[in-house]
């Protein structure tokens, strides 16, 4: 919490938000609401009588899901003492936040509730460089719904805002007119569902939110009981060990061609997706743990590797790539990351995780099955990572220098 900012997440999609749960994000600043590398919410803001809230607490309940304790009035001076505010949120196909208004009178109260709304669907490569959008906004209000929109030809995005009490929509967010009991309360769940409508692709629909966190409550109960137990009389290491296979569950991420598996993404916010250097150290050191993260790192990384020479990616025959991207500038190929092959070192590490995951597991099954991959990466390192000739050295050169990628070598390690 000392950087000021609270973070969920649910594989590639995660929200940054300040500690009162609201987002107001700059074109270089990366908070808002990203999945698959678009930004799908830039502005995210709470009032009450037209007023900010102030934060008492921050209670981080998991990983993908967090409650904010809020009150009127901002700093350390509060308008309303008699006034609190919840905002419990949660990951679901974007995002669900419950928000409940308490009311601590003797009398009721009479309340005009606003939630601020935007979107700049910004790539995230356009976040990290200040990059303008060369795409159409549009946004529309139709069946309670706050709909915004960006189109740029078949690349179209969509963000999809709702309440589940009757709200007034309009094009800026959305506004409740309520009453308070005395000593009583106001609730209205709040959803924000992404949609990505290019490639084919149809609208994501609004998950049950209860559903939702339990299945994301189930599946991590199933990852920390599948991986082995420590027993002794030290309780802080038993802490620190559950505590590490929660955050390393945090990191999970399932590509599309991973068929529902995970793989380690390499961190958020700027690399919540595939890298080949990354997932395959963080897969190397938790194999004594979870070596399901290394057989489905090495399957997606193979069904991945280079086939083709592509200056413009840096691909070559069985090499094995660096990242991989979803977002728009990849989409234009105004970035190479469709998957980007410039990386030193992930070819090697790529064999060095197949033998190490069958000396941990004895799945020698999993090595006959990547024996053509394997085989296409050892011949990368024998004659396309040979730039010099002198045999038994790896040479890195980039081959495309118009990528966007002139501040950026992968030959650091």
């Amino acid at each position: 919490m000392s950087d000021g900012v609270v973070k969920i997440l649910d594989g590639n999609t995660f929200v940054v938000s300040d500690e009162a749960g609201d987002i107001e994000a700059s074109l270089t600043d990366p908070t808002g609401l990203f999945s698959f590398d678009t930004r799908f919410l830039s502005k995210w803001v709470l009032t009450i009588n037209g007023q900010r809230l102030g934060a008492l607490s921050v209670d981080d309940l998991q990983y993908f899901e967090t409650r904010f304790f809020l009150v009127p009035g901002t700093g350390t001076v509060y308008i309303d003492a008699k006034l609190s505010v919840i905002r419990q949120r949660s990951v679901a196909a974007g995002f669900h936040e419950d928000l409940t208004i308490l009311n601590h009178a003797d009398k009721s109260v009479t309340l005009d509730i606003r939630i601020e709304a935007a979107s700049d669907f910004a790539d995230l490569f356009e976040v990290k460089d200040a990059l303008k959008k060369k795409g159409t906004y549009s946004t529309s209000t139709r069946g309670g719904k706050l709909v915004l929109g960006y189109d740029r030809g078949p690349f179209s995005r969509a963000t999809e805002i709702s309440a589940t009490k009757p709200a007034r929509v309009d094009s800026e967010g959305l506004s409740f007119r309520v009453r308070v009991p005395a000593h009583g309360e106001w609730t209205t769940g709040l959803d924000v569902v992404t949609a990505r409508l290019g490639g084919g692709q149809a609208p994501v629909k609004v998950a049950d939110p209860a559903r939702a966190r339990a299945r994301m409550a189930r599946d991590l109960d199933r990852w920390i009981s599948a991986a082995p137990r420590i027993e002794c009389d030290w309780d802080a290491l038993k802490n620190t060990y559950r505590r590490s296979l929660v955050d390393l569950a945090a990191l999970r991420f399932s590509p599309p061609i991973a068929g529902g598996r995970s793989l380690p993404a390499a961190g958020l916010p700027w690399f919540m997706t595939m890298f080949g250097r990354d997932s395959i150290f963080t897969s190397l050191q938790a194999l004594p743990f979870t070596p399901e993260l290394a057989a489905t790192t090495l399957r997606a990384l193979g069904d991945w590797q280079g086939v083709r020479l592509d200056d413009f990616r840096d691909e070559d025959p069985g090499r094995i790539l660096h990242e991989m991207r979803y977002g728009e500038m990849t989409a234009f190929e105004e970035r190479p990351h469709s998957p980007y092959y410039g990386s030193v070192d992930a070819t090697p590490l790529y064999v060095i995780l197949l033998d190490e995951y069958e000396l941990w597991t004895g799945d020698r099954a999993i090595v006959r099955e990547l024996e053509i991959e394997a085989r296409a990466a050892l011949a990368w390192i024998d004659e396309y990572a040979d730039i010099a000739g002198d045999t038994g050295y790896i040479w890195y050169k980039r081959r495309n220098e118009k990528t966007g990628l002139e501040n950026q070598c992968w030959k650091d390690s």
